[in-house]
């Protein structure tokens, strides 16, 4: 498992990286408010914030300067992605809506109230055993937020999939885009049942690196880097056999 677990955190963060770096490209050349909100959020969280954050977590790190300051940059990015994930489903699928906008603010504000008690707790406890006592409130806070906006994007996805699913029986959305809906949604769904369990094992007051958190992270992970990957660098056999796309139907 530490081997697969090894595995897919590199996976994650290749593909974090390039899908944030094709964002951030596509957000440019638009100049359009959902494609700045994703490419923040994913370099947010899948450039910076898990990976430092996990980097801090390391035997060698823990109670350390450096490790404390890898996690409070890494608490910054999962903070700042968090807003932005969480604000994309009010401005793409909800705009106008008062009780959405209410919703995106108040997950940005509780990630970045278990961010900022996280981080603090994380640079100033006298040893380990309090840092991991005084850490778990804040650290399900954070969690919570995360989990909240995953579950906001996959709920939304999957009914705009349901709509788009309608439009392609008459001819008026492409398969491709619909099937991105249904990826993104799976993604999210993935995403949600794994801060679930962390939350779960972080009330438990079990270590989240002990190998049941570790199993979890890695395989929910895996599942969900895959549908990013598969969303925006889908392959011509995946077109082809999945969604019976032609090359010269696509091209066309």
């Amino acid at each position: 498992m530490a081997i697969f677990a090894g595995l897919s955190g590199l996976f994650s963060v290749l593909v974090g990286w390039s899908v944030t770096l094709r964002l951030f490209s596509l957000a440019r050349r638009t100049r359009a408010v959902p494609e700045w909100l994703l490419a923040i959020a994913f370099g947010g969280l899948f450039c910076i914030g898990f990976p430092l954050t996990g980097a801090s977590r390391v035997p060698a790190m823990v109670m350390t300067i450096e490790g404390a300051l890898l996690y409070a940059i890494g608490t910054i990015g999962i903070v700042v992605g968090v807003g932005a994930l969480a604000r994309f489903p009010y401005v793409v699928f909800r705009a106008g809506k008062s009780w959405a906008r209410f919703l995106s603010v108040a997950i940005g504000l509780t990630g970045m109230a278990g961010g900022t008690g996280a981080a603090l707790v994380v640079a100033f406890a006298p040893n380990r055993e309090s840092m991991i006592a005084g850490i778990q409130p804040w650290a399900i806070a954070l969690v919570t937020a995360v989990c909240a906006s995953y579950c906001w994007n996959g709920f939304e996805s999957m009914r705009y999939y349901a709509k788009m699913k309608r439009r392609m029986a008459l001819g008026l959305a492409h398969p491709e885009t619909t099937h991105r809906f249904l990826l993104w949604s799976i993604a999210s769904g993935t995403s949600v049942l794994m801060t679930l369990a962390i939350i779960a094992i972080r009330a438990a007051g079990l270590p989240i690196m002990a190998p049941l958190g570790a199993s979890v992270i890695a395989c929910s992970t895996f599942v969900t880097t895959f549908c990013w990957w598969l969303a925006f660098f889908m392959p011509d056999v995946y077109r082809r056999r999945v969604l019976g796309i032609a090359p010269e139907a696509d091209a066309a």
